[in-house]
């Protein structure tokens, strides 16, 4: 505060113009991120312009700024016209439409302070869109998840694409798949609600590759069927009845059994978690399944993870991780069998039964796995396959019930509890060399403003002033949160010092023995604190206040240090608005979210103190007088004091060059003055009436046609004394 200092650039705002490919080809976009945090969301089917306005996205001015401009969707259609801002940051001339792929052109803030940006993320989805031809069996490409929040796609159809598609797949004609099969497939996944979202790049594998990694997702089998030669698409699951299931024994086609080999609950574990990546956040997530049976044995917890990266949600990886760990806790045996020509239609993931009594193997569903055909000579088919899980007893696991983990609420709101302030001069002394000090007008006024946390997460808050009630509101700079408490019970205006005990207390942990504290508008120091009994004692009456009465849940601030402070000066009169801008790691508070407050100055700092030690009859606050009202009291001196925080019982100071002293009797019933004086420059004076009854007494100091900030004042009743008769001692009417 006092003279403003010469403006400092502490960090600049980076602005970028931003060509960007998205995909070659998307049904909309959802969600523009940076660095995980949501810079804008919606639904955008078509080449548009968006508004992305998130100034504050990184703390805005105060942190790293965040992103606010023009963010141009191009769909990449083939009617899609010239992006002339595009063209415009290319220098014009000859500038492609850039059709054929979903791109976006981006011109705005991307941060500020830091000159690196964050890395961007978009969150689109393609279902309709960029298939070769017209959209296969379109009824079910599209499976909406967690409410509408996630749209993903059919596996089948992703992987009916990879084989098609003549840009990104195989290009196979569609008459080479089965679509008998495949609608089947298509239809159960919908049906499930087993939607997948996911890319194929090529730098992450071969299409082969990828197909397999959906396979595995979904429990299917792809490829050429046995048959017909044509490609197919299998779902594990349990759809088949056991008894139509074709049976091989040593009668009817099995020729040998060459491995027998059992699963082991020494190896499989007790928990089974499946890592997803979540398709509302963007985070890797997991889902755990156990079987409390397997852990018996093991004598211990045992766990294994499996990463399915094309999962969207948690209920669908719940339901994966619990597929996967029914077959890793049933224990299924592996076999390697040689059938004759009878098993010539059996296929990959095709369930069977066989049989061996001569073996001790009763009858066993199994599923195909690798089909060894043989030679012409030899018609043996050798096929390796592993018992089926759904032919089995259902495996009793449990799955572990959510943790109840709420992520902690960063998001920044408006302080409820809060006030404004006029700077006193003890303030400014403790701030200004006494150079500057001196060449401070007496009419000089400031504000600072006081604030209690509005949540445990709210780092700081940014205080925004005007004058007047127009015009745009101006950063003053940040500010830290003020200790602050309500009084337990009633507080009378005393001399002190009080010990108050105090509730509701938001970081009292940071008050200090000395510092200053505001109670309602009196100041006050605190010379003792207990966070145990959560009792403070206070000196009342401080610098420019004088003692107060104060109803139980007043509230107390400890400001000493706290406030944050509009270093602007201003005139006395002068109505100045205000608000303040919480900051969270999550970003800083919209202004237009945050209330306004109001405060007119009274030049406070450039006033004379009130006197101390006022005493009435000699006695602090008494409940009545008889007789003359004399009242005394002792110099303060704003000039002397200084920063010190001198309380009401302090010896006299000063008092300042050119103070007077007026005192007042009021009639408490109607306000009327009954006696007055001015210009008094002792320390006591006899204030004479006639008048019983109930009155108010006020002090007050003047220099130059200026008054104090505040009076002495205190209400009591005044009784007129009891003559005696002659010879006798006279009496008064007690208190």
């Amino acid at each position: 505060m006092g003279a403003k200092p010469k403006a400092q650039t502490v960090g600049f705002r980076y602005s970028f113009d931003i060509h960007g490919a998205l995909a070659k080809a998307i049904d909309g976009l959802l969600q523009i991120r940076a660095s995980g945090k949501v810079a804008w969301s919606g639904n955008a089917t078509s080449s548009q312009s968006i508004s992305i306005n998130a100034p504050n996205l990184f703390g805005g001015d105060k942190g790293e700024g965040g992103i606010q401009g023009q963010f141009d969707l191009m769909m990449g259609d083939e009617a899609q016209p010239l992006n002339t801002r595009l063209a415009a940051a290319l220098g014009g001339g000859q500038v492609p439409n850039f059709r054929g792929f979903a791109g976006f052109f981006y011109s705005g803030l991307v941060t500020s302070i830091n000159p690196y940006p964050k890395k961007w993320e978009t969150l689109s989805y393609r279902r309709m869109a960029g298939w070769d031809g017209p959209v296969w069996y379109p009824e079910t490409c599209a499976i909406d998840l967690a409410g509408g929040q996630v749209r993903a796609m059919n596996p089948a159809h992703i992987l009916y694409e990879t084989y098609t598609n003549r840009e990104n797949g195989r290009g196979l004609d569609r008459s080479m798949l089965d679509d008998a099969a495949w609608r089947a497939a298509a239809l159960k996944l919908y049906n499930e609600g087993f939607g997948l979202c996911i890319g194929w790049k090529r730098s992450q594998g071969t299409l082969a590759d990828f197909r397999d990694q959906i396979c595995e997702h979904i429990g299917a089998y792809c490829g050429p069927d046995r048959n017909t030669g044509l490609i197919t698409l299998k779902l594990i699951r349990d759809d088949y009845n056991v008894a139509d299931l074709p049976l091989f024994d040593e009668e009817s086609g099995l020729l040998s059994i060459e491995d027998d080999e059992t699963g082991s609950a020494v190896q499989a574990p007790s928990q089974l978690y499946v890592e997803f990546v979540d398709a509302i956040t963007g985070k890797k997530d997991r889902a755990r399944a156990v079987n409390p049976a397997i852990a018996q044995v093991q004598g211990g917890p045992s766990s294994e993870t499996k990463s399915y990266p094309a999962i969207p949600t948690g209920d669908l990886a719940a339901r994966v991780v619990q597929r996967d760990m029914r077959v890793k806790a049933s224990n299924l045996r592996k076999y390697k069998v040689k059938l004759d020509r009878r098993a010539a239609n059996i296929g990959p993931a095709d369930p069977f039964r066989i049989r061996s009594l001569k073996r001790g193997i009763a009858e066993v569903v199994v599923r195909a796995g690798r089909i060894e055909d043989g030679t012409l000579v030899n018609g043996t088919i050798t096929i390796t396959c592993l018992q089926d899980v759904f032919g089995l007893p259902s495996s009793s696991f449990v799955v572990v019930p959510p943790s109840g983990y709420v992520p902690p609420d960063r998001t920044p709101y408006a302080p409820s509890v809060r006030r404004l302030m006029e700077v006193p001069y003890r303030e400014l002394a403790g701030l200004i060399d006494q150079a500057n000090l001196e060449l401070v007008d007496v009419t000089a006024a400031w504000a600072a403003s006081l604030a209690a946390r509005p949540s445990g997460l709210s780092l700081s808050y940014s205080l925004l002033t005007r004058p007047g009630t127009t015009g745009a509101f101006a950063d003053r700079g940040t500010a830290d949160w003020c200790p602050t408490a309500l009084l337990v019970a009633a507080l009378p205006a005393s001399s002190g010092p009080n010990v108050v005990t105090v509730t509701t207390a938001l970081d009292l942990d940071q008050v200090a023995v000395g510092q200053a504290a505001l109670l309602d508008d009196e100041i006050v120091r605190v010379d003792a604190i207990n966070l145990t009994t959560n009792q403070v004692t206070l000196a009342r009456g401080c610098a420019d206040t004088v003692p107060a009465l104060h109803a139980a849940g007043a509230r107390i601030w400890f400001y000493d240090g706290f406030e944050g402070a509009d270093e602007t000066e201003y005139t006395s009169g002068v109505t100045i608005q205000a608000k303040l801008l919480t900051n969270t790691s999550e970003g800083q508070l919209a202004e237009g979210l945050a209330p306004s407050d109001s405060l007119t100055l009274a030049g406070r700092q450039g006033r004379p103190y009130p006197p101390g030690q006022f005493k009435i009859s000699g006695v602090y606050y008494p409940a009545s007088v008889v007789g003359d009202v004399t009242i005394s009291w002792v110099g303060r001196d704003r000039l002397t004091q200084a920063d010190q925080l001198i309380d009401t019982t302090f010896g006299g100071v000063g008092p300042e060059a050119g103070v007077t002293y007026s005192a007042r009797l009021l009639r408490v019933s109607d306000g009327a003055v009954l006696y007055s004086q001015a210009g008094l420059t002792g320390t006591s004076t006899t204030l004479a009436i006639t008048y019983e009854g109930a009155v108010t007494v006020e002090l007050w100091a003047v220099r130059g046609g200026v008054e104090s900030y505040q009076r002495q004042r205190h209400t009591f009743n005044r009784y007129l004394p009891l003559l005696a008769p002659t010879g006798l001692t006279a009496s008064y009417l007690g208190v």
